[in-house]
């Protein structure tokens, strides 16, 4: 039975709304886990990193999910093709656009000042952003022009799926309808819903060449959210699967548990982890695949069986939900960068920033972005003055693709000149006097600038390097002593 579109389905909104929580919190600890971010602590921790492979697992599928689930019930009253377009331009592209002109910049800025690759002020840093495409945090040739307006990569292609899979999903609320009911009657029966979902998965990493299919962020390939956003519309389309994804929710839950945890001590908990050997990618994939799926058809079940309900507080929170999205890394950044170099607790370090910029967000929001129309129209948010529908017209929804796409390629024709290319951010050069060089097969237990081998067990092979004297916590462009 197709689900009828008339009626809204709150818990798709509680979960937004907990979802983009979920995604402040998990970036508020990125200065802490063990792999590089834009900012990062002079100390991290191991148990952070767990914390952040995780929630990877789940939390983009989650938010894809949702969104795959939210295009079946918005189609039914899109009112065709171009007003579709205009829709998920104004709300999902144009956030995108203005980031990628201005805080995305403040971003690319703090990244470069806090990994030693420019030394100077914002001004001073912005005569060079339109230098190179940027690509990733310490990648080979990655430029300063942020186009997907850094952590806004999601609703780029979230933008960019939906407009690729309308024909699809009109197909099947139409004439593919029996196609769709036939499938979703089959995805009905307990263990196959599971499997059905993850197959698809499966197939894509035995057929698609890696270069393609590892290209991505969040913790996955971008091309596997792709699947992600039409199992959402797919979950949502027969009541029956519906329920049955309420029914069978500590079903899901127990086995997500499971995989997550096995997952989870193969990659940290052995010696030799079993996930670096040559088995170890499937391994990882099925382990990555299955407890996605798990997780996302948990939290979905539980949202409807909990969270099936209208508030006035849902109302409110699901309107902003949008421009805090786009702001919050932001100011993460913004603040993370001068409390990590407080001398205090870490464990204050990180409350701080996530209460100071949770109210910062929410300020600017309720201050500034709710009341006034320009401000509502570059966050994506509906507007009242008629001005604004001058970007409904033909020439505009043309216009403003073409002028990301020529900043694009006009950062990217001047790739070469982006700061820090084609080198290290300190010469490569040793003096005996000064330096120390460390390997496998030769280490100097001390030397006269205060590098030094000590007995750590909580390293990989029980020693590690420290400084004793005369560090820095933090890297210099220029530093006058290396190893």
């Amino acid at each position: 039975m197709i689900a009828d579109t008339s009626n809204r389905r709150y818990e798709l909104d509680w979960l937004r709304v907990l979802a983009i929580l979920l995604v402040f919190l998990y970036h508020s600890t990125r200065f802490f886990n063990l792999s590089d971010w834009h900012v990062k602590n002079s100390d991290v921790y191991v148990w952070v990193e767990i914390w952040n492979v995780f929630v990877t697992r789940w939390m983009m599928p989650l938010f894809f999910m949702i969104s795959g689930s939210s295009l079946f019930y918005a189609l039914g009253k899109s009112g065709g093709w171009k007003r579709f377009y205009t829709d998920k331009l104004l709300r999902l592209f144009i956030p995108v656009l203005i980031a990628a002109i201005t805080h995305g910049a403040l971003q690319v800025y703090l990244e470069r000042v806090s990994h030693g690759r420019f030394a100077g002020s914002f001004l001073d840093y912005l005569p060079t952003y339109l230098t190179g495409v940027y690509t990733g945090i310490g990648l080979a040739g990655s430029g300063n022009f942020a186009n997907v307006g850094m952590h806004l990569w999601y609703l780029l292609f979230l933008f960019g799926y939906s407009l690729a899979c309308y024909r699809l999903f009109v197909w099947l609320k139409a004439g593919g309808q029996k196609l769709l009911e036939r499938i979703t009657n089959i995805l009905i029966l307990p263990g196959i819903n599971l499997i059905g979902f993850t197959i698809p998965l499966v197939l894509m990493k035995a057929l698609i060449p890696p270069a393609v299919l590892e290209v991505g962020n969040g913790g996955w390939g971008f091309l596997y959210y792709l699947w992600f956003l039409i199992g959402g519309f797919i979950l949502v389309s027969n009541k029956r699967l519906i329920q049955s994804v309420d029914k069978q929710r500590w079903l899901f839950l127990i086995i997500g548990l499971v995989l997550s945890v096995s997952h989870l001590y193969l990659l940290f908990g052995v010696t030799n982890p079993a996930l670096k050997r040559e088995s170890g990618a499937w391994i990882a994939s099925l382990f990555s695949c299955s407890s996605a799926w798990c997780w996302v058809l948990a939290i979905l079940g539980f949202a409807i069986r909990h969270l099936s309900f209208d508030h006035p507080f849902l109302r409110q929170a699901n309107e902003g939900v949008l421009p805090f999205f786009i702001m919050h890394q932001t100011v993460l950044l913004f603040f993370g960068y001068f409390f990590v170099q407080w001398e205090i607790h870490d464990a204050l370090k990180w409350l701080l920033v996530l209460t100071v910029s949770f109210v910062v967000i929410v300020a600017i929001y309720m201050g500034l972005i709710q009341r006034f129309d320009l401000l509502r129209f570059v966050f994506g948010m509906k507007t009242s003055h008629p001005f604004y529908r001058i970007f409904q017209k033909n020439f505009a929804l043309i216009l403003l693709p073409i002028i990301w796409l020529g900043l694009s390629v006009y950062a990217g024709v001047n790739q070469k000149e982006v700061l820090g290319q084609e080198r290290f951010p300190i010469a490569l050069e040793y003096n005996h006097r000064h330096d120390i060089v460390l390997n496998a097969g030769l280490i100097a237990d001390q030397s006269s600038t205060g590098v030094q081998v000590v007995e750590d067990q909580q390293a990989s092979i029980g020693r590690a390097v420290e400084l004793s004297s005369g560090g820095m916590q933090h890297i210099a462009p220029e530093p006058h002593v290396y190893f």
